[in-house]
């Protein structure tokens, strides 16, 4: 990760400067009117790159398997070969089982150098397919950083702890600061730029293909307990698909996302009593319903700052107070599903954004950059707790603000609660004992758990019912492009296909699929009849990419009690103490969710007039965190259904409260932070209003 460096050397091996691999990218990416692969950028990538130890081996393997060949079609390499022969020679290999691990090596690298923005470099392939990482005449805006205390500089005593600076715990730093109360906001991450969490294709948080700038780095172990009974460790500079994609840094996920601003339906917190519970499932009513959430989804609204309009979108959510920005402007796919939904009787409307779409609180408008998702904003205008909420409770004079700080331990008692704190983490690190009136617990729904597990806190609910969403993608062919590199990225919905008849169990959300970055199409084409490398391959890039187009749907996931955050055995962080262990279920009930977003979102492509229709297949997320990671420390009624009581307090504990997506008993069918900042302003409300004696 930025300034991790030493721990992802460059490699150096004679394979990466052989003739034999230059001239093998070379036939991957031929030359035409823009420059072949090792000139377009492979030979930077393999001469800088830090990630690449997994592939000398293969490659030296691939340069060996070619040489010989070419030997015994009496040439003295495979550079020596001509072109007709090279391609003969690795077309060859495509069908040769003892070598299909070389090749997809080689092919991969190809990818990697010519189609990926990574460590400064910017490879020719994304000017050849018309990518601008920001657009024409745009200036980058690196907002003024977030001053963090040194440890020296730190009380060791305050009203309250807060564990983690995301959407839940940046928005109790504002209510508990505004209120008075004094404030220690803690954040494992270092403090970074924005511009070193944008632009980096393979290793931003939403599409990394090596360790994620965002978080954690190395020492922060877990262990995905996978489907077929294997205890995978994977460090925190691993697989960040494996190892769950909550981004973090200083503003959380919030940091990152998009911005998808949406209110869950009413039924969405009444999931038992509107569906029962099928068996082996553990659905459960939330200890609240919309009606008395709808003020608070007001004030999320409008102090995180959402740009939406009341129509299709807002019909069954009942609202006392409209968006305080107008919605994104229009684009092609917008305006060809919008078409296509109403020739089919469904609502729809622009997806409500917490991006700026006209400049507001000091900060410009978006200038719908094509890297929206997964990276830092290159003006400031994405919307998040690190410029908004902190900001606010900061300027309050009451809250304090350490980076590179972890909370290893947290402590209830009678009249004071007591956090352990590794300050300093990466570099020196310093032991720190503060005591507090309150610790909120804001760390995620796998961290939150794991900490308090810990630290010996909790029922048996506590770490219980981790779920996310169930994600489809279908793909098709457009006669004419209408998604092009421009931003933020998702822009059209209908919702529907929410509780709704066409799909059980409460349905899902049905949105265009963003415009892909060029690595993820050169990869995995996902297109009829598209070579795997080649001038083919490199033609499509330029062209028929374009056409491809796609729907995307985000539906229920119903919670399963086997499905949980427990406590490693024998698997322990650099501070000794024991890491999360991850098991995922995937009930019945979330396939046929999946089965009905996969047959509304053909039936909306075909309606558009798209064809070649077809679902994207990929890994599953059954043994990972995902982004949208929920249930952890459901809220409830009583120790016998929860982890914590209806404003957050962990049952059995006097001052540790619970306050980020671990609450949600559910997680309804659309993205959930409006939902988790709604929730966080009626917990930490309730907390000034209930402070413990």
């Amino acid at each position: 990760m930025p300034g991790n460096n030493d721990a992802h050397p460059v490699f150096d091996s004679p394979v990466f400067e052989s003739p034999t691999l230059r001239a093998a990218v070379d036939r991957v990416i031929p030359a035409d009117e823009w420059p072949a692969g090792w000139e377009g950028g492979v030979a930077e990538y393999l001469a800088t790159s830090r990630d690449l130890g997994w592939a000398i081996p293969l490659l030296s393997q691939l340069v060996d398997r070619l040489d010989r060949g070419a030997r015994d079609a009496g040439a003295v390499s495979f550079a020596e070969l001509s072109a007709v022969a090279q391609d003969a020679a690795l077309t060859a290999l495509e069908s040769d089982v003892a070598a299909a691990a070389e090749f997809a090596a080689l092919r991969r690298v190809s990818w990697e150098g010519f189609y990926a923005a990574s460590d400064r470099r910017t490879p020719v392939g994304l000017a050849m397919v018309g990518f601008r990482a920001v657009p024409e005449g745009v200036i980058p805006v690196e907002p003024e950083p977030i001053a963090g205390l040194r440890p020296p500089a730190l009380r060791r005593d305050y009203d309250v702890v807060i564990v983690g600076s995301g959407p839940g715990g940046g928005v109790a730093a504002q209510v508990l600061a505004n209120a008075g109360k004094s404030v220690l906001l803690v954040e494992r991450a270092q403090s970074l730029s924005n511009a070193a969490l944008r632009g980096d294709h393979l290793h931003g948080k939403r599409n990394a293909v090596y360790w994620p700038s965002a978080g954690p780095g190395p020492g922060h172990p877990r262990v995905a307990q996978l489907p077929d009974g294997e205890d995978r460790v994977i460090d925190g500079t691993e697989d960040a698909a494996l190892y769950g994609l909550n981004a973090m840094a200083f503003g959380g996920g919030t940091r990152l996302w998009q911005g998808m601003a949406w209110r869950f339906m009413p039924d969405d917190f009444a999931m038992a009593s509107v569906f029962g519970n099928p068996e082996g499932a553990s659905l459960a009513d939330w200890p609240i319903d919309y009606e008395e959430l709808e003020p608070f989804y007001t004030r999320a609204e409008w102090e995180l700052g959402v740009a939406g309009i009341e129509g299709g979108l807002t019909r069954r959510t009942p609202r006392s107070a409209g968006y305080p920005m107008p919605p994104m402007g229009t684009e092609p796919a917008r305006e060809l599903l919008g078409r296509a939904a109403e020739s089919l009787g469904w609502g729809w409307g622009p997806i409500p954004l917490a991006l700026n779409s006209v400049p507001h609180d000091g900060r410009p408008a978006c200038v719908r950059c094509p890297q929206c998702v997964g990276h830092a904003c290159p003006v400031n205008a994405k919307n998040g707790a690190q410029n908004t909420f902190i900001p606010r409770a900061v300027a309050t004079g009451n809250c304090d603000v350490i980076y590179d700080a972890e909370v290893i331990e947290v402590r209830d008692g009678a009249d004071r609660a007591h956090v352990t704190i590794m300050a300093e983490a990466s570099t020196r690190p310093i032991a720190l004992e503060i005591d507090a009136e309150v610790i909120v617990v804001s760390a995620g729904a796998v961290e939150t758990p794991r900490l308090l597990l810990a630290s010996g806190i909790g029922n048996d609910h506590l770490g219980r019912h981790l779920h996310d969403h169930r994600f489809v993608t279908m793909l098709s062919t457009v006669d004419e492009p209408v998604k092009p590199f421009v931003g933020p990225g998702h822009s059209v919905a209908t919702l529907d296909h929410v509780h709704a008849e066409s799909i059980p169990w409460g349905g899902g959300v049905l949105v265009d699929l963003m415009s892909l970055l060029p690595l993820t199409t050169a990869s995995s084409p996902n297109a009829p009849g598209v070579p795997l490398w080649g001038a083919g391959h490199k033609e499509w890039m330029r062209g028929g990419r374009a056409n491809v187009f796609g729907v995307f749907g985000m539906g229920q996931e119903i919670p399963m009690p086997t499905s949980r955050v427990t406590l490693a055995n024998g698997v322990r962080d650099r501070w000794g103490k024991p890491v999360a262990a991850l098991r995922k279920n995937v009930h019945w009930a979330s396939v046929e969710v999946e089965d009905g977003m996969e047959r509304e979102g053909a039936n909306w492509l075909d309606a558009a007039g798209a064809h070649d229709i077809r679902r994207q297949r990929g890994i599953a997320t059954a043994s990972a965190a995902g982004e949208h990671s929920c249930g952890t420390a459901r809220m409830g009624t009583s120790p016998e259904n929860s982890a914590t009581d209806r404003y957050g307090r962990v049952h059995g504990t006097k001052r540790i409260v619970v306050c980020d997506s671990s609450l949600h008993p559910t997680n309804g069918s659309v993205n959930p932070t409006l939902t988790i900042v709604a929730n966080a302003y009626r917990v930490a409300e309730h907390l000034v209003e209930d402070w413990p004696a």
